[in-house]
C-alpha cells in the first residue's frame, strides 16, 4: 500500500517510515521543507521521492497528500517547552490532526495511525499505564497539546473510524540522520552532569526502532479502531544510574533526593527561569513532575497481539550515546 507520513523528516517519522518501507510499502511524506529529508529519513535508506509540500496546518496541502494513499501514519507535531509558545503548539497540533486524521477518514483510508504520547494519559500517582486510560494530560503545554489531540482522536474511533492510536515513551536510539529527539536531551543532561537524582523517580524508554516496526505492523485494513501502549521499559533511578554508566562509558552517581525535593526544585525552576544557568534549562515542574510520578507501562497488548518483541534498554542507551558523540553533542 502507499503510505502517507506526516513528521517523516523527525526522528519518530524516520524511523517509521524506514519500518514501513522495510516491510514493501511506498512511502509518501508532507514536508514543509524537501531539502530536510535528505538529511534526515534519507540517510536510512529511505525513498523520498513521493512528497508533497506543505504543512499539516493547510488543509489543502493535506489533502493533496492524502490522495492516492491507502493509509497514512501521523507523528508531525509541534513541541516546544516554552511556555510562551504553548498555546501556539496546542493549536498547531489540534489543526493537524483535524486535517491528517479528520480528512484520511473522509477519504476512506485504513489505517490511520495516530501517534500519541504517554503524557495524554499520565496523571500523577498512576500505577500503570494501559490504553484505556481516559485522556487527561499533564500539567504543561505539550501535555495538554497530546490531550486535545487524543480527543479528538477517540472521537473518531467512537464513530468506527479506523483510528489506531500508539502512546510511546521516551523515544530514544540511534540517529535519523540529524534527527535525535527530545528524549535525547536527557541523556546529554545526566552524562554532562554525572548523576541522577530521585528515588522513585524513573524512564520509561522505548527504541525508535522498535516503535517504527510498531507502526509498520499496525498497517492492517480492516481492523477497526484499536489503541496500544508503546511505553517501553521503566528504569528507576538507581538502574538508571546503573544502565547510563554503562552505555555511556562514564561513572553515573545516583542521587537519592526524595522526589518530593525535585517537584519543588522544578516549580522553583520555572520562577527563576531567566536566569537559570544552561545546565539546568531542561529543569521545569512538568518535567519533575513526570520525572516522580512515571509508572510502567503495559506493552503486552502489542506483544500479543502484533508478536512485538523490544530492545534492551541497554542496547537503546547504547545507541543514543553513539549518535550524541557522532553528531557532536557528547565527547
Amino acid at each position: 500500500m502507499r503510505v502517507l507520513i506526516t513528521g517523516g523528516t523527525g526522528f519518530v517519522g524516520g524511523w517509521t517510515a524506514k519500518a514501513i518501507q522495510d516491510a514493501g510499502h511506498q512511502v509518501r511524506f508532507l514536508v514543509r521543507d524537501p531539502a530536510r529529508l535528505a538529511i534526515s529519513v534519507a540517510t536510512l535508506g529511505v525513498d523520498t521521492g513521493d512528497f508533497v509540500v506543505g504543512d499539516m496546518t493547510d488543509a489543502e496541502a493535506v489533502k493533496t497528500a492524502l490522495t492516492g494513499c491507502d493509509a497514512v501514519v501521523h507523528a508531525a507535531a509541534v513541541v516546544t517547552t516554552d511556555p510562551k509558545r504553548a498555546e501556539e503548539m496546542i493549536e498547531a497540533n489540534l489543526a493537524g490532526a483535524r486535517n491528517v486524521l479528520g480528512q484520511a477518514v473522509d477519504l476512506g483510508l485504513d489505517p490511520i495511525v495516530s501517534v500519541s504520547s504517554i503524557t495524554a494519559l499520565f496523571q500523577p500517582d498512576l500505577e500503570t499505564f494501559s490504553a484505556d486510560l481516559p485522556p487527561s494530560g499533564g500539567g504543561d503545554g505539550y501535555g495538554v497539546s497530546k490531550t486535545r489531540v487524543e480527543d479528538f482522536s477517540r472521537e473518531l474511533q467512537e464513530s468506527g473510524a479506523p483510528v489506531v492510536i500508539t502512546y510511546p515513551g521516551m523515544v530514544m536510539g540511534p540517529a535519523a540522520g540529524n534527527q535525535l529527539g527530545e528524549a535525547a536531551e536527557g541523556v546529554e543532561s545526566v552524562l554532562r552532569m554525572r548523576t541522577v537524582p530521585g528515588r522513585s523517580a524513573a524512564w520509561t524508554i522505548i527504541d525508535v526502532r522498535d516503535l517504527g516496526l510498531l507502526h509498520a505492523l499496525l498497517l492492517m485494513p480492516g481492523k477497526g479502531p484499536r489503541r496500544f501502549m508503546a511505553g517501553g521499559q521503566q528504569l528507576v533511578a538507581p538502574k538508571l544510574a546503573r544502565v547510563l554508566s554503562k552505555s555511556g562509558g562514564k561513572r553515573i552517581v545516583h542521587v537519592p533526593v526524595p522526589d518530593v525535593v525535585l517537584r519543588l526544585m522544578g516549580r522553583a525552576a520555572d520562577k527563576a527561569r531567566p536566569v537559570l544557568p544552561a545546565l539546568l534549562k531542561d529543569v521545569t515542574a512538568a518535567g519533575m513532575d513526570y520525572y516522580t510520578h512515571m509508572p510502567p507501562s503495559d506493552d503486552r497488548p502489542a506483544e500479543a497481539e502484533l508478536g512485538m518483541t523490544w530492545r534492551t534498554t541497554e542496547q537503546t542507551l547504547t545507541d543514543t550515546v553513539t549518535s550524541l558523540r557522532a553528531i557532536g553533542r557528547l565527547r
